[in-house]
């Protein structure tokens, strides 16, 4: 059992209290920002647009299926009896469930840059159990003599470990050196400070400001009972069941509406910039933030979007994720490999999805199994599903003079003379 896993069946660190201590707390210090903010990966968090951009990649690669597929002479096939298939499709350890150990790696991978975890080998140097590490205690290390190397605290009684790559998977967002990783909250630590210091202000506003939607003016001075038959006359406009009643206004009060101030509207300018500029470090698109300002929110735009999404954002994780364990958990084994299947998110609508198998099947470059396949759908028995379709109409274009009809007009005509 590995260094980490002892730490985190002992102390319960995995979603424990000491983990969360470790994430909120002193161990991970945050600077003040020039905006008066101090930002950490843990401040940064709760900002809203941050949570749902971490929430949104995290949950899709956590949700897509993985699977260990054997190479075949005629393709690819799961291979459900291999151990290894279960230690990614189902549990990576005895306490996370795959979809919460690969949510897990992609919030760290996305707040400080790295997700680890640290891969436990059997007697025979299986990997029988992947455990997370958290990356605020890891410090990458290199030497001329034995090259990368990572060194891992337990603040908890104070010791240090060291760890080679052969035995820790790290799925990295952006990297300066081939064994180091960069925090995408260290690098915009300006730009989330000043959305957090905005966010701060408006909540100031509303909780400490005083911003009427009317003022009544007197001509002269109320004493305090006629102020308080004033509020009192005023109740009787009060409620969404007496909105527009004509109000009767005595003694020369004259009633002025109040709009929204201009430094406000520029408050409502300013928080939706910040969304955008968060959006655009995680590469999310905005209609995945509920924020609909100036976009379609139906109809191809946002299906286009959406495939965006899965090519630009999610499919380079699932690249990176795929080579990692390739490499460290098959030792990059020319007869296994594993895989993320993307298809389900890249459906388009039912008919266009069956337009395209239908023009597939009638070229003949792919089967009924090959459509069921892709649909999730059993294949068919007997294997009657197997069979491709071949247009009566199409030759080889070798053959093409041989059968072409003129070609035979211009022999008989040369026969003739």
């Amino acid at each position: 059992m590995g260094f980490f896993s002892r730490l985190t069946i002992e102390n319960r660190n995995v979603g424990g209290e000491e983990y969360i201590r470790q994430w909120l707390a002193g161990d991970n210090p945050a600077p003040e920002t020039s905006a008066g903010i101090d930002v950490n990966e843990a401040v940064a968090i709760s900002l809203t647009a941050v949570y749902a951009c971490i929430r949104l990649i995290s949950w899709t690669i956590a949700s897509l299926p993985l699977f260990l597929y054997e190479r075949k002479e005629d393709g690819k096939a799961k291979d459900f009896n291999n151990d290894l298939y279960s230690l990614m499709h189902d549990s990576p350890n005895p306490e996370q469930t795959s979809f919460m150990w690969r949510q897990l790696m992609s919030v760290h991978q996305n707040l400080w840059g790295a997700g680890i975890s640290e891969i436990e080998f059997d007697s025979s140097g299986m990997p029988v159990a992947l455990w997370p590490i958290p990356p605020w205690l890891v410090q990458p290390k290199r030497d001329e003599k034995i090259g990368a190397y990572y060194i891992v605290r337990n603040p908890k009684i104070g010791t240090e470990r060291i760890l080679f790559p052969h035995q820790i998977l790290i799925f990295q967002m952006l990297t300066s050196s081939s064994y180091s990783w960069i925090s995408p909250i260290a690098i915009h630590r300006e730009t989330i400070g000043a959305a957090i210091a905005v966010k701060q202000f408006g909540a100031k506003t509303f909780g400490q400001g005083t911003n009427p939607a009317a003022v009544v003016y007197h001509p002269g001075k109320l004493d305090e009972p006629g102020e308080k038959s004033l509020r009192e006359s005023f109740k009787g406009y009060a409620g969404l069941s007496k909105s527009h009643r004509l109000m009767l206004l005595n003694q020369g009060m004259k009633w002025e509406r109040v709009g929204l101030p201009p430094e406000d509207a520029q408050y409502l300018e300013t928080r939706r910039f910040d969304i955008s500029e968060i959006a655009r470090i995680y590469n999310v698109p905005l209609h995945m933030l509920h924020d609909h300002e100036k976009q379609t929110s139906f109809g191809k735009g946002i299906e286009e979007q959406n495939i965006g999404f899965v090519t630009f954002t999610i499919n380079p994780n699932l690249v990176q994720w795929e080579q990692e364990l390739n490499k460290k958990i098959l030792l990059n084994d020319k007869q296994y490999f594993y895989e993320f299947n993307v298809n389900g998110l890249l459906r388009g609508k039912m008919l266009e999805r069956y337009r395209a198998y239908a023009i597939g099947r009638q070229w003949g470059f792919i089967s009924a199994d090959d459509v069921r396949d892709r649909e999730s759908e059993n294949r068919l028995p007997n294997g009657e599903g197997q069979v491709y379709l071949n247009p009566m109409n199409m030759i080889n274009a070798k053959f093409a003079e041989e059968y072409n009809p003129l070609n035979k007009d211009k022999d008989t005509d040369n026969d003739e003379e």
